[in-house]
């Protein structure tokens, strides 16, 4: 999913064994394709092409035990339009925070919470999210993601796959 590239990229100095503290750049630019074949909440032949800016604070820090917690809100807005030009706003969000058990330990752990909303004067609306057990494993070097959900609206994603289905970020 496109939104834990960034949080793969700070993790990943976790896994390197340096860093106290990360931040993203103030803001980034965003942009997503959406469509009713891969979101079954559209009407039928919706294509919703958004463009808005997205900003991602991350913090990690590591206690005296050598607990390692991760900290990650992202936060983005934009516009959209339809493939009839009508014509929309977006507002996503994004928050986790994950600890390992300590200095030798390679999963972190804890629970994230997503939303993703899309109104405007066509025919497509969304109000998306989630709140799931997120866990990084980095055992095997690369960080592998998992998700279990404890509760979700809107069909924003496949939990067993992790792949997107009504949230495009």
């Amino acid at each position: 999913m496109k939104r834990f590239v960034f949080a793969f990229l700070a993790i990943a100095v976790f896994a390197l064994g340096s860093g106290s503290a990360l931040a993203a750049p103030p803001s980034d630019p965003v942009g997503f394709v959406l469509t009713a074949a891969s979101c079954p909440n559209l009407p039928t032949g919706t294509v919703i092409t958004g463009t808005g800016t997205m900003k991602t604070v991350e913090n990690m820090t590591t206690d005296d035990s050598g607990v390692t917690t991760v900290t990650n809100t992202t936060h983005a807005f934009g516009t959209a339009t339809d493939q009839e030009g009508n014509t929309y706003r977006f507002n996503y969000s994004n928050h986790f925070r994950i600890s390992n058990t300590g200095p030798t330990d390679p999963v972190l752990s804890g629970v994230m919470v997503d939303s993703f909303s899309l109104a405007g004067n066509g025919p497509a609306h969304l109000n998306n999210g989630f709140r799931a057990e997120f866990t990084l494993d980095f055992s095997t070097g690369l960080p592998v993601a998992s998700f279990v959900e404890l509760s979700s609206r809107g069909d924003p994603l496949d939990f067993a796959t992790g792949e997107s289905r009504c949230d495009p970020l």
